[in-house]
């Protein structure tokens, strides 16, 4: 059985408009009557043998906005095995030869069409297994994949049939079906075949039916028949999803009951889909995967090692799991003696299922002769699909991943968890919890520390917010739960940017939202915003009464830069803080206003003085940011969304109620967003950010982002952008960066990429995130390594 269905991409070869549909296997090849809407792809359960998909590519609208279509062919272990970029009508045939079984994927993505409004798609394929994924780029709303159908692929066809067919969950499900034509009515039939239900269609050409909830959810496919198609297709658990649903955000399907296989139930079954390392003959490297059974029912699930490059050693190789559930398998590998620099060392980790026995996929284990290169990088790291840090470099962090470093006066490396921290003690990393029988999750990546380097955290535990304090290295903490009345509320503290040190525990301030959401401004937030100068009172912590700093504070953003919203300095505390403002008065961004209080004058020193605007208004993207460098000037940036941010210091050292600089663009043109900023102990400036560029130079089809780095040299002026890394995709990306620095003035940039494309996040599944460092001021950059904190 063959089929096909529509697709769009933005890679080379590029074909042209008028290049016609493949003829040479028709005979084997079956096209699918529909295009589709929206993006996604195909995972295929391929044999061995000639594996084909031809992809065509249709625009919807009659401008000239230029919706390039990439579609790109991968293996089982997600490397890249052929792409093409279709510019306006177009075809494309990928291919590739199967040398073992698993699932392939064709991944499809579109320029300047992130939700596949103005492209159809469709492909056609020589593989019987197959399923589409309706998936688009993200958008802040509840996440929503509609099946739209668009035209025949051959326009005589007219009003063709098409048939969805789908697992349903065991809860009610909806099935909305929208622009009906004709009198023929939609079909549902059940897993057995059997005729289910005949839909009314109103006269608006709409019909609904909801599928009775179940005892067990169905192992065979349910199959939506529309003998003269439909325009949109809506279904639970396939289109749309609770929060907890078992196939949450899967939307997976296919247009023949006979294609259908059950990839739902192994998703993710072996991951990472490679891992690459750098070994020598003769020593051990431990690689760690995960083995997962997404489906219903236990599965026994079995490895085996397929081929002899390495000596492998699993630590298990039969896993029974129960539904939902999953457990981590170690490869022992060796490099054989007597293997060169540039010898073939792959093996295959086949993955088989005992519930599913026509099921198999594997895994990649590659080694890299030699020790691993620990040089300065040739930036940026132009990251491709599936291809980041392990692949390009075989390079896995040493170090725990799940947030930014940060260092103690004494250099020690600490990193927050979820309810603890990882400490860095001579080279090895131990996680410390906190309150012993009291789960407080972390409030916040940020660890911060006060004058005599106690640490200090933000967290919340079920009573509500709370404050972390730890005099004896982490060995214990005491706690000070707040208001639990705040829970519409964010915080940031105070972290070391360079120069800044509190005069007593870690200050703080807390927004509280004061106002529902403006449907109108949809970034657009009102805050009361508060400072807390926390204190031992009788030897008990106290966080102290708050000091109102505004009541029209936009809020804290802080999951990418972490910007910093305090910076201390003996008694003085200084705080920026970015307002709403009145929609209907024109403003040229969010303003960012900085005020000093003095702790022993317990008031602030003047009115806020205002450093400048972050466009656009009302935006609570544009937190911004301040540091102190080494005699006390104030250096402010402005948060922006895609706008140059504006830099602004004060005139007059530890105050800043005696003027500022005018604000100047770091760089005009500049389509930032997200401040890092840190201050060195030569007073230079460090700023990463992201940046959106339509250069055409890493993605030459549409816009695309960039991690930006910048630095100012004290009394100089701003260099010019350089890019650390580039996102596999183009469209929206996110990096999730944090910049940090050590006591001894370097450099750390944690971040891992997020793209907009539902399609490849899903598949691409794990935590990525690592650091690189630079040990002279940004003059070059390195994947960190433990060993590098050392000292």
């Amino acid at each position: 059985m063959t089929l096909f269905v529509l697709l769009s991409v933005a890679l080379p070869p590029v074909f042209s408009p008028h290049q016609p549909l493949f003829a040479a296997e028709n005979d084997i090849m079956q096209n699918e009557p529909r295009f589709l809407g929206g993006l996604g792809g195909l995972y295929l359960l391929a044999e061995p043998g000639e594996l084909v998909v031809d992809v065509h590519k249709r625009d919807r609208h009659d401008d000239d906005t230029s919706t390039d279509l990439r579609a790109i062919l991968l293996g089982p272990d997600r490397q890249p095995l052929d792409e093409a970029i279709i510019s306006g009508h177009g075809d494309a045939r990928l291919k590739t030869h199967v040398e073992r079984k698993g699932i392939y994927v064709v991944n499809v993505t579109a320029a300047f069409d992130r939700y596949g409004e103005h492209v159809w798609w469709g492909f056609r394929t020589n593989g019987e297994s197959y399923l589409v994924e309706t998936s688009r780029g993200h958008k802040d709303a509840r996440h929503v994949e509609p099946i739209v159908l668009g035209p025949p692929l051959d326009p005589n066809d007219g009003d063709t049939p098409y048939d969805i067919s789908f697992i349903q969950s065991a809860s009610a499900s909806s099935v909305d079906i929208e622009g009906l034509s004709g009198d023929a009515s939609p079909i549902l039939f059940d897993p057995t075949g059997e005729r289910h239900a005949v839909f009314e269609v109103t006269e608006q050409g709409m019909a609904s039916f909801t599928i009775p909830a179940r005892v067990h959810e169905s192992e065979e496919p349910w199959r939506l028949h529309l003998p003269q198609g439909a325009d949109q297709v809506l279904i639970d658990g396939v289109t749309q999803w609770e929060s907890g649903d078992r196939l949450q955000d899967l939307s997976l399907w296919s247009p023949t009951h006979d294609s259908f296989f059950p990839f739902a139930d192994l998703r993710w079954a072996l991951t990472p889909y490679s891992h690459v390392f750098h070994g020598d003959p003769g020593t051990p490297h431990e690689a760690v995967f995960r083995v997962h059974n997404n489906g219903v029912h236990a599965d026994t699930l079995n490895l085996v090692v397929e081929g002899d490059a390495l000596d492998v050693v699993l630590s298990q190789d039969s896993i029974e799991l129960a539904p939902g559930k999953a457990a981590t398998v170690t490869a022992r590998v060796m490099v054989p003696a007597g293997a060169a620099q540039h010898d073939p060392t792959v093996v295959r980790l086949v993955i088989s299922s005992a519930r599913h026995p026509g099921f198999e996929t594997w895994s990649r284990l590659e080694a890299r002769v030699g020790s691993e290169d620990q040089g300065a990088l040739d930036l940026p790291i132009v990251y491709q699909p599936y291809e980041h840090e392990n692949a390009q470099f075989g390079y896995t962090p040493d170090y725990p991943n799940d947030n930014q470093i940060y260092f103690g006066p004494d250099n020690t490396a600490w990193i927050r968890t979820d309810n603890g921290l990882h400490r860095n003690d001579d080279g090895r990393w131990n996680r410390i919890d906190t309150v012993p029988g009291t789960r407080y999750r972390a409030g916040g990546s940020k660890v911060a520390f006060g004058l005599d380097g106690e640490l200090c955290l933000l967290a919340a535990s079920a009573k509500g917010p709370a404050y972390l304090y730890s005099a004896d290295n982490g060995s214990s903490f005491v706690s000070f739960d707040a208001d639990p009345s705040a829970s519409r509320s964010q915080a940031d503290i105070e972290q070391f940017s360079g120069h800044n040190v509190p005069a007593g525990p870690a200050p703080f301030v807390v927004a509280t939202q004061t106002g529902g959401p403006d449907p109108d401004h949809f970034w657009r937030r009102v805050n009361d915003l508060d400072l807390y100068l926390p204190r031992f009172e009788a030897g008990v912590l106290s966080i102290g009464e708050p000091i109102p700093v505004s009541q029209q504070a936009i809020g804290i953003s802080s999951h990418s830069g972490i910007p910093s919203a305090i910076a201390s300095s003996g008694d003085r505390v200084h705080v920026i803080w970015g307002e709403a403002t009145d929609p209907a008065v024109e403003v040229p961004g969010v303003p960012a206003h900085v005020a000093t209080w003095d702790r022993g004058e317990r008031r602030w020193l003047g009115d806020p003085s205002l450093v400048g605007y972050g466009p656009p208004a009302n935006d609570v993207h544009n937190t911004p940011s301040l540091v102190i460098d080494s005699k006390g000037y104030l250096h402010t940036l402005t948060g922006t969304h895609s706008q140059p941010f504006a830099y602004a210091r004060s005139l007059v050292p530890h105050t800043a109620h005696e003027g500022f600089t005018e604000p100047i663009l770091v760089e005009e043109g500049l389509r930032s967003t997200y401040v890092g900023l840190v201050c060195d102990p030569d007073d230079t400036l460090h700023l990463v950010f992201r940046a959106w560029k339509d250069d055409g130079e890493f993605h030459p089809h549409s816009h695309y982002a960039n991690l930006g780095y910048k630095r100012k040299p004290k009394g100089g002026d701003w260099e010019p952008m350089r890019r650390l890394a580039v996102a596999p995709f183009s469209e929206y990306s996110i990096w999730y960066h944090r910049l940090t620095i050590d006591r001894r003035g370097r450099l750390f940039v944690s971040f891992d990429i997020w793209s907009t494309f539902w399609f490849y996040r899903t598949d691409h599944v794990g935590q990525r995130r690592k650091t690189i460092m630079s040990p002279n001021g940004g003059e070059t950059w390195q994947l960190l390594r433990s060993s590098d904190l050392a000292g």
